[in-house]
């Protein structure tokens, strides 16, 4: 994959500018044999302004 596009606001992540931020969505999560995966991109920044407590994320922008 050589691009990635924030599933928030829809632009494209730029890799030389930017972190790579993924968020891995887990369907099922009581039904191990049942679950479903799906990794989706965004901006940290995207990320953080969505969150109800963004302080709860203590990762940042380097």
């Amino acid at each position: 994959m050589n691009e990635f596009q924030c599933i928030f606001c829809g632009k494209s992540i730029k890799k030389d500018e930017e972190k790579v931020t993924s968020l891995l969505i887990t369907t099922n999560w009581e039904k191990e044999e049942e679950q479903e995966d799906q990794q989706v991109f965004c901006h940290l920044k995207c990320l953080k302004e969505r969150c109800y407590q963004p302080e709860n994320i203590y990762v940042d922008i380097l």
